[in-house]
């Protein structure tokens, strides 16, 4: 029985220690649990968090390519700068300090004291500062101010090309122009920089780091000839002040390969300060605006309808003074008889009824079909972005009295770049060329650069028209834009604008005026496009357009060292007869 007794009594016991057993081995299971918790599922977070309490992560910002034009001119370049930061953990004196980061880099102290009394181990104090400014700050030895290399793009030229060369960010990302066309190339590859850092976000002396460095971005050299181009900002300005107009771009391109050798737009605007300028000013008019073309498109008329075979520059149309076609009465823009005139004469003294009967002749579809050829329903394919397409309708969109308005330009919209390439067709013997801004890139030599080119009319047919257009300028509404010692090619436009407030029609007393040419005429070196936007006190093409055109190929001709016209002096120019017509 004592023994039974003694047995019962230790059972008890034995419960209770398998109890706390129990207890302790979920207490190690919980705190097993829990390392695991921490050390494997949670391991990639905290360690993550670690390292950046322990490291700074920076970015090496690449050296940004430059831009220089064709005879090796600096148009964009990235000059040295620095970037300012402070760590606020290690400024002292927070108020003083702000007092005299403004009095060196400019502003208010407030904005630069609340920055310092951020919670955080970085933050920017101001970024592509000059290096005389940076140098300044940094002789104060101001605590928790420190300083990175950086660059700041800079435009030597001021407003030169501004709209063709663009500008970039903070970020030395291109935002507009060929900056952000070629940013891939011009940008580069970024770097990083890791190190260590105490708690006071001091660097550790020899603490793990890690530096990949960036890639510099590489140069491009444009077809842009800066001594062109300004002369045609002060043509296109003076043009644009003389008479009172909205606005106006001039395009300058080489006819035989597409090469712009200037393009320009007003008004312009300071890349260095872009930021201070309308963003209308920001846009390059020539190739992302269209408008309606009206006489100039008179030369492609007529180039279908030789290269179709139905006409030739001598062929003869009785023309009357007015034309009905599709409910729609055709007029002259000058009031005039029957006449009978040929080709030429309808170009020479840009006919509207002349360019109808040329049109009718031909048809809707091929009429269409050739003003594709001459690149009118697509785009050119420049180098540049936000590229427009212009309008021409398909025919199956064209109404009755479409046939009466395109053939001289009324009802299609085209860019001046589009225009510049369309007439380039007739001056380089019938090839359609893809304008084009970038010559070639200096870094990369062994990539080979293609600007395609497409067969659009025969050479005959194009050297035709090139003794046509000559007739414009030698004795028709182009007179203004002859040039001394050189035989030009070109033709007129005078081209109302249509209503913006949804109204279908034309707005009152708004033109185009526009003059397009070149030179010299059988070997041109040279084809300028001039449209003025909305002049005042005068609107035809051959008074407002045609002079600029004169003094800025006269320019181009002297020098580029073109040779004078054979059989033409210096001082004269080869007059032929016909009828003479009023500039429009």
């Amino acid at each position: 029985m004592t023994g039974k007794r003694r047995a019962a009594a230790r059972t008890p016991h034995v419960g209770r220690y398998a109890g706390l057993f129990v207890i302790v081995a979920l207490a190690l299971a919980a705190v097993v649990g829990r390392l695991v918790y921490i050390q494997v599922i949670k391991a990639p977070e905290y360690a993550e968090a670690a390292e950046q309490q322990r490291t700074r992560d920076v970015v090496l910002t690449p050296r940004r390519g430059s831009i220089f034009d064709r005879e090796g001119e600096p148009l964009a370049v990235t000059m040295d700068a620095r970037t300012i930061y402070a760590v606020p953990a290690q400024v002292t004196d927070a108020q003083g300090v702000a007092t005299q980061l403004a009095e060196t880099l400019g502003g208010d102290s407030e904005d630069y004291l609340a920055k310092l009394q951020k919670d955080t181990s970085f933050v920017y104090i101001a970024r592509k500062v000059s290096v005389e400014t940076a140098d300044a700050l940094q002789a104060l030895d101001l605590a928790g101010i420190a300083f990175l290399e950086d660059s700041n793009r800079v435009y030597p030229s001021n407003e030169l090309a501004c709209q063709v060369l663009g500008f970039v960010g903070i970020d030395d990302e291109g935002l507009a122009g060929l900056e952000k066309y070629y940013d891939e190339v011009l940008s580069g590859v970024e770097g990083r920089l890791i190190a260590e850092r105490g708690r006071s976000g001091i660097p550790i002396p020899d603490g793990v780091t890690f530096e990949e460095a960036p890639v510099d971005g590489q140069n491009l050299v444009l077809t842009i000839d800066k001594d062109i181009q300004y002369q045609a900002h002060l043509e296109l300005e003076k043009t644009v002040e003389e008479w009172d107009a909205k606005g106006g771009s001039v395009v300058v391109m080489d006819p035989n390969n597409g090469e712009i050798l200037a393009m320009a737009s007003t008004p312009g605007f300071n890349p260095n300060e872009f930021g201070d300028a309308d963003e209308s000013a920001y846009r390059n008019t020539p190739i992302v605006d269209s408008y309606e073309p009206g006489s100039t498109i008179k030369s492609i008329t007529a180039a279908a309808v030789i290269e179709e075979g139905l006409f030739t520059p001598t062929s003869m149309f009785d023309l009357p003074s007015t034309l009905e076609v599709g409910g729609r009465t055709i007029h002259e823009s000058h009031d005039r008889d029957r006449v009978d005139w040929s080709l030429t004469e309808i170009v020479t003294n840009s006919s509207n009824v002349g360019a109808v009967k040329l049109g009718l002749a031909l048809g809707e579809q091929k009429l269409y079909d050739y003003f594709s050829l001459f690149g009118l329903t697509e785009k050119t394919g420049v180098d540049f972005p936000g590229e427009a397409t212009g309008y021409l309708p398909t025919v199956d969109k064209w109404s009755a009295s479409s046939i009466a308005n395109i053939p001289f330009g009324q009802g299609i919209s085209v860019t001046p770049l589009q225009l510049a390439r369309g007439l380039s067709v007739i001056a380089n013997g019938g090839e359609m060329v893809t304008p084009h801004f970038l010559r070639s890139m200096p870094d990369s030599p062994d990539q080979e650069l293609s600007w395609p080119t497409t067969r659009a009319i025969s050479d005959d047919t194009a050297a035709d028209m090139r003794e046509v257009m000559k007739a414009v300028v030698s004795e028709g509404t182009g007179s203004a834009a002859k040039v001394a010692g050189y035989e030009v090619a070109g033709k007129t436009g005078t081209a109302q604008k249509a209503r913006t407030d949804g109204v279908a029609g034309y707005a009152a007393g708004k033109y185009v005026a526009s003059f397009s040419g070149f030179l010299p005429a059988d070997d041109p070196a040279v084809l300028i496009v001039v449209t003025v936007d909305e002049p005042k006190n005068g609107y035809y093409g051959g008074t407002v357009a045609a002079p600029a055109f004169s003094n800025l190929a006269s320019f181009c001709v002297a020098h580029l060292k073109v040779p004078p016209s054979a059989g033409m002096s210096s001082d004269s120019t080869t007059v032929t007869g016909g009828s003479q017509a009023t500039a429009h």
